[in-house]
């Protein structure tokens, strides 16, 4: 790929992450990439939602070089859940669980976009992510923010995370897609 023009484009960017939907790599089969942007998923509603504690989401994305010519990609993502209870320790160990295989994360930030992070044109579904760590965090006193599940999943690829096309970026943020479940 030539270096070419970058155009900065002038308009509304809002940090962090509004939505994160997590697939185990058994369930999303394949993936339809077009024009460098993913057109279709293949599986069975193979992304389940997280519901995050506003605000709290966050995907970092580094190109780190290693050597002298070749670079990876390190990516990880993090987010508050609650509240300790049955469910989350259920959720919590189903990522546990599907840790060994690994997770894509379709992301949705804050100015209307998502991506698939995990995948990649250069990876395809040979890099998934995985869990590194979920930390609970009680709190102390009625004005801590605690009380907490800081969930973190990440990984090295050696491709870019791909971002959906505009008509599954529509459908994730319409609540319509079907490559989500939804409730």
């Amino acid at each position: 790929m030539a270096l070419g023009i970058f155009t900065y484009t002038c308009s509304k960017n809002v940090s962090g992450i509004r939505k994160i939907f997590i697939a185990e790599k058994s369930v999303a089969t394949a993936f339809t990439i077009t024009s460098g942007e993913i057109s279709a998923v293949t599986g069975t509603t193979p992304f389940m939602r997280v519901d995050i504690i506003q605000d709290s989401g966050k995907w970092e994305q580094k190109v780190v070089k290693v050597g002298k010519n070749n670079h990876m990609i390190e990516n990880l993502i993090e987010a508050d859940i609650r509240p300790m209870a049955k469910d989350t320790n259920t959720f919590l160990q189903a990522l546990i669980d599907g840790s060994p295989c690994g997770f894509f994360v379709l992301v949705q930030n804050e100015n209307g976009k998502c991506f698939v992070v995990g995948h990649s044109a250069d990876d395809i579904r040979d890099r998934p992510l995985q869990l590194e760590a979920a930390d609970y965090d009680s709190g102390q006193g009625v004005d801590s923010d605690g009380a907490n599940i800081r969930i973190k999943i990440s990984g090295k690829m050696t491709g870019l995370a791909l971002p959906l096309d505009s008509t599954l970026t529509a459908a994730v943020l319409g609540g319509t897609s079907t490559i989500c479940k939804w409730s």
